[in-house]
């Protein structure tokens, strides 16, 4: 008892068995949790590539939705199929090449046949 309190007037830190377990559990509470638990996964976006933009762009050509006298062109902007578009597309390094409606018509065409042939398979 008289080792910590002149340990404790001195303001030297006591190397005792129980008080150095002691600053160790309390050094082990203190320090910051993980934050693994608090982090939710969010939705991967790929990488923008020609390829990747003409597949979404064909799909979105399927999902529009069908002219009603409720809908608005600004309904566009609630389509997922146009969000990942959109999200695609802003990860492109250097211009997007849209391409033309003769391309465009051929693609789904292309996309078409190559559904049936997998039904078919």
């Amino acid at each position: 008892a008289d080792y910590l309190k002149w340990a404790a007037s001195k303001n030297f830190v006591s190397m005792l068995p129980e008080d150095t377990k002691r600053r160790r559990v309390e050094a082990a509470s203190s320090t910051q949790r993980s934050l693994d638990n608090h982090l939710v996964p969010r939705d991967q976006v790929p990488h923008y590539s020609e390829s990747a933009f003409r597949e979404v762009r064909s799909k979105s050509f399927f999902h529009t939705p069908s002219l009603t006298r409720h809908y608005q062109p600004i309904h566009i902007l609630q389509n997922p199929i146009f969000q990942q578009m959109i999200n695609l597309a802003s990860r492109a390094n250097h211009s997007i090449k849209i391409p033309t409606l003769k391309q465009t018509r051929q693609s789904i065409i292309d996309l078409f046949k190559s559904k049936l042939r997998e039904l078919r398979e």
